[in-house]
């Protein structure tokens, strides 16, 4: 009899999202429950906005344990959740969905997920400047990834008013300096790390970067775009050419993926096991 096939027992756990088709969460959690020997099944769902409430309570019915959520929900996901998590608070967005019997829990597992890829690379930012590229959800992230020990954060967005937005949601949780800035080719900023948030250097904006990005980069160390396709934006070929550490998005999402397996299935992962799933699915890009 066939080992791999799916059994009324297992677990079922997916992702939703509008559009999806170009997710790589299935691929990492299905990869993770192959190689941790986990009987579960992860799988995409396109959901719209009006069908989300709907799609939620479907989800809890059939007893779907676990949802990963991505754009353009993670906010909107506050108001179907029966809990939210102090990192999902900080974030101001939903990412990860976890099964109760009553309704489901909403997590944040980006941050996290930031912080470890950074770490992984030997990258230490306590007591040090940050400038963070852009105001969205994964700027939100980024913030709450390295605000508990660094020095300072500048946040550089295209219009004022929404970094202005992030600084006051950041003030509720953290006590650190935080300036704002209008993105500019002219802007005279140094920071130990640069990270880029934006959608600039992906789809339909490959090959673009932020104005501030050329100046910027020539004074940093550590250069991050959260973009992990292409894998090499723009903004990271510059960084590089300029003598920069460079960290795509790959970490960030691999690492939040885990966290949110983690979340789902009650486990932790064997750390030797996580970085050598990393490996082969790296390995398998490659080819």
């Amino acid at each position: 009899m066939r080992e791999n096939y799916i059994k009324g027992s297992d677990n079922v756990c997916g992702v939703i999202g509008d559009p999806i088709a170009h997710t790589l969460s299935p691929l990492i959690h299905n990869t993770l429950s192959e190689k941790l020997g986990q009987r579960a099944v992860y799988v995409p769902f396109c959901v719209t906005k009006e069908n989300l409430k709907t799609a939620v309570s479907g989800a809890h019915a059939l007893g779907i344990k676990g949802l990963n959520v991505t754009m353009p929900h993670k906010q909107e996901m506050f108001k179907y959740v029966i809990e939210v998590s102090k990192e999902a608070n900080t974030v101001g967005a939903i990412n990860t969905l976890v099964y109760t019997n009553e309704g489901y829990i909403g997590h944040n597992t980006d941050a996290e997920g930031l912080a470890l890829s950074l770490k992984e690379k030997g990258i230490e930012w306590t007591g040090k400047k940050v400038v963070i590229i852009g105001s969205g959800g994964a700027a939100y992230a980024a913030y709450t990834a390295v605000a508990d020990t660094c020095e300072s954060i500048c946040i550089v967005n295209r219009t004022k008013e929404k970094a202005e937005a992030l600084k006051t949601h950041m003030t509720n949780y953290y006590n650190i300096p935080t300036f704002v800035y209008e993105d500019a080719e002219d802007l005279e900023l140094e920071a130990y790390m640069v990270i880029q948030t934006t959608g600039l250097g992906m789809g339909g904006l490959k090959g673009q970067m932020p104005k501030c990005s050329e100046k910027l980069l020539k004074t940093a160390e550590v250069a991050v775009d959260l973009i992990y396709e292409p894998w090499e934006t723009k903004f990271l070929e510059t960084a590089r050419k300029e003598g920069c550490i460079t960290v795509n998005g790959f970490g960030m999402l691999y690492y939040q993926a885990v966290i949110a397996y983690e979340l789902m299935h009650h486990m932790s992962c064997d750390k030797e096991a996580v970085l050598q799933i990393k490996q082969e699915l790296l390995k398998d890009r490659e080819q």
